[in-house]
């Protein structure tokens, strides 16, 4: 199982866990990309120090060659003196150089497959955290908008919202009532223009009278 997996199955327990509890969605979506990061940050704690042991290895092949190849110098000069003795302790010197040299260099070679994957799973742990957080401020939207909305619906359900619209009924009955009223001082008062016809011709039929009386009076 790679450390990828392992933080997977780590992360997917934690959130469960959080399920579980019913916590604040909020709360839930930043401690998960919290988790997530702090699981980056070991993954990549963890690579810095198998690439450092990768240098001091490396270095130790490095030193552990040189050594073998003087080593090699000075059983080759021994023999040229005749030192037979001295060349075979100094090529049993190199026979350990040697063995120092590809023990390190096999440290480095089970160390790079290690590094590579190690590098991949930091990769995508990297790859994920960005979705997450991408899908962690949509989700943070959504869940404004939500809260927006049922503030919404509890305020228009609320006995102060009825109570309001009572309220706001009632007025407008006092109006209607006010309007009715103001047109009611209007009903059985005569028109000013049908009065004026009125009088006109009661000033005519005067004025015929006034006529027929001088008449029958010569």
């Amino acid at each position: 199982m790679t450390i990828i997996n392992r933080i997977e199955d780590l992360i997917k327990a934690e959130l469960n866990a959080l399920l579980d509890k019913a916590e604040d969605p909020q709360k839930m979506a930043t401690q998960l990309v919290r988790d997530l990061e702090e699981a980056l940050s070991d993954c990549r704690t963890t690579a810095a120090e198998l690439i450092c042991q990768q240098k001091v290895a490396q270095r130790q092949v490095e030193q552990a060659n040189k050594a073998a190849t003087t080593w090699q110098s000075k059983a080759e000069h021994a023999l040229e003196k005749g030192r037979e003795d001295l060349a075979r302790s100094a090529l049993e010197q190199k026979q350990g150089e040697t063995e120092k040299a590809q023990e390190a260099q096999q440290k480095i070679d089970d160390l790079t497959p290690a590094l590579e994957k190690l590098s991949a799973d930091a990769d995508k742990l990297q790859s994920k955290i960005q979705q997450l957080k991408a899908k962690e401020k949509a989700m943070l939207r959504r869940l404004e908008a939500g809260k927006a909305r049922l503030t919404i619906k509890q305020t228009l359900n609320s006995d102060d919202m009825h109570s309001a619209t009572r309220k706001f009924d009632e007025l407008e009955r006092k109006v209607a009532r006010l309007e009715a009223e103001v047109e009611s001082y209007d009903l059985g008062q005569p028109d000013v223009w049908q009065r004026f016809e009125d009088e006109q011709k009661q000033q005519q039929i005067d004025d015929e009278l006034a006529q027929l009386k001088q008449k029958m009076a010569s």
